[in-house]
């Protein structure tokens, strides 16, 4: 039978558990460093994004306005309006497509206050009080 020196196992053990400790330490590293590289990388694509965002408001704006421009010269070259009967016109048209979006806008944001939930939170108060007071009496002052 060999005999093992309890030193050199304990050494074994201390050089296995700073080892452990030392590949933990890189891994910890390397994550630290993927985070940062991959929050560098969002930034960039945020950036870009919001960017193309406002790039792209910007055209339709801009094509907006020349589509309206465009249909007062097409009314006002029928001679049906004047300019500024083409250029009234077209604005006109404009409010009323403003007051459908508007009236539309409304009738959604209707959905964003909770009535059925309220509505339910109020029954179930209203059964919790009834099955507390069931006769729907409170206690009189002696």
């Amino acid at each position: 039978m060999k005999e093992t020196d309890p030193s050199r196992d304990e050494a074994d053990e201390h050089d296995g558990i700073g080892d452990i400790i030392r590949l933990l330490k890189a891994l910890s590293a390397d994550m630290v460093r993927l985070v940062l590289v991959e929050a560098r990388l969002f930034g960039h694509t945020a950036l870009v994004m919001i960017g193309l965002t406002v790039l792209m408001a910007l055209l339709l704006v801009t094509s907006w306005l020349l589509i309206g421009a465009a249909l007062v010269m097409t009314l006002a070259s029928l001679q049906a309006f004047s300019l500024t009967g083409a250029l009234l016109t077209v604005a006109l048209a404009h409010l009323v497509l403003v007051a459908l979006l508007f009236w539309r806008l409304r009738y959604m944001t209707r959905d964003l206050t909770f009535r059925e939930s309220r509505a339910s939170v109020n029954n179930l108060f209203t059964h919790a009080r009834s099955i507390v007071d069931p006769a729907g009496q409170r206690p009189e002052d002696e």
